[in-house]
């Protein structure tokens, strides 16, 4: 198993936990990994994948993104880290009809909703859930942090797409989506939903991927997309 040459056989003494949690999930890792290695794009992931928990998450976000993208909603991916603005690298590219439409992944983390005392405190180096743990959440604020940093990233001319594969402490759901990007008001950190106005018109949508193992049915795959109406060049997913 694929899986196996890449992971089993190194020591990994920073992980948090065992990983990954079953061997349900081994299997349909491996799934993404031979679909990278037929796409011969699993050498310039080896590094990743071998390296932190986080740089390895990130970096299986990006190929499950990939693996979904084109297995299951028929776009192929027909580049990779391919120049966008100021020659700043972008995920991945993909075929619609005569289109093209560059996509950059964003897989936000729980260790970002950590506050400062906590990075302090060594709390990014425990398990994602801790016992008897309380804390307030803001899931739109990491939503708005991904499609800043991807906005640098991409041509004007363009269809853009920031896809977000989240890891959070709650999943963000639709509400919060619309709160990041469609509020009107400056109700959050002074700010209104970023699809509220053009001035992040260089992005045609966010795309938001989810996948997770539900107890006695198997895996649930679910996919948003989120139409940016000032988009200087409109893209519809299917």
């Amino acid at each position: 198993m694929l899986f196996d040459e890449i992971f089993r056989k190194q020591s990994r003494n920073n992980d948090k936990s065992i990983w990954p949690a079953s061997e349900k999930w081994t299997t349909e890792i491996n799934k993404w990994l031979e679909f990278i290695k037929y796409k011969k794009e699993l050498e310039r992931y080896l590094p990743r994948l071998k390296d932190s928990s986080a740089r390895r998450d990130d970096a299986l976000s990006e190929i499950y993104s990939a693996y979904i993208l084109e297995t299951k909603f028929n776009y192929k991916i027909i580049g990779w880290e391919e120049k966008g603005n100021n020659g700043k690298d972008i995920d991945l590219v993909i075929k619609d009809g005569n289109d093209k439409v560059y996509c950059e992944v964003k897989s936000p983390g729980w260790e970002s909703e950590l506050n400062s005392n906590e990075r302090k405190n060594g709390r990014s180096r425990l398990e994602k859930h801790a016992n008897g743990e309380v804390r307030g959440i803001t899931p739109w604020r990491p939503i708005r942090y991904a499609v800043k940093k991807a906005y640098p990233k991409f041509l004007a001319g363009n269809k853009n797409v920031v896809i977000i594969k989240d890891d959070l402490f709650i999943e963000p759901d639709s509400g919060d989506f619309e709160m990041a990007l469609y509020e009107p008001k400056p109700l959050f950190d002074n700010e209104s939903g970023y699809f509220a106005d053009a001035g992040y018109g260089v992005i045609s949508g966010v795309l938001h991927l989810q996948l997770k193992l539900v107890s006695g049915q198997g895996f649930e795959r679910t996919s948003n997309y989120y139409k940016n109406p000032f988009a200087l060049n409109m893209w519809a997913f299917n």
